[in-house]
């Protein structure tokens, strides 16, 4: 069920979203988000796959929050270089990923988990691969 989750949530990180002005975002995700990001610049909200997102700025990059359709928190996203995601997955891209570049990395944080995408293409095809745990699997693969 959690990586169902995790994956429905990566999802909509890629799809197309919808802006929403603060009066019509939940105000139990509003509360939880000014407590916990005290301090965002260039809030915005916006809605995806049932999901409600803040967007904004923190230490120089962009973030991203997601909380449910109840407005409880899911977790967040941040793109991240190479040289910050864990060494297993970088020594797996390294020996088993040679003929692919990489294109973008992100980190998503929930409660208990941790997990880091990576978008990396070839002449070929581009895919996602998964690191999580130990455990790097490719998540999606798409022909060029």
């Amino acid at each position: 069920m959690k990586k169902l989750f995790l994956a429905a949530l990566f999802a909509a990180s890629l799809s197309s979203s919808f802006a929403q002005s603060l009066s019509q975002v939940d105000e139990k995700a509003v509360a939880d988000f000014e407590v916990a990001f005290r301090g965002a610049s260039n809030v915005e909200w916006s809605s995806k796959n049932n999901f409600t997102i803040a967007s904004f700025i923190q230490n120089d990059r962009k973030v991203e929050v997601y909380y449910n359709i109840d407005g409880d928190f899911v977790a967040t996203t941040h793109q991240v270089k190479m040289d910050d995601v864990p060494t297993f997955a970088k020594r797996t891209f390294a020996k088993s990923y040679k003929d692919y570049v990489v294109k973008e990395a992100f980190k998503f944080q929930g409660y208990d988990e941790v997990a880091y995408y990576i978008s990396v293409e070839n002449e070929k095809e581009t895919l996602v691969l998964k690191a999580i745990k130990g455990w790097v699997e490719v998540y999606s693969r798409t022909s060029k």
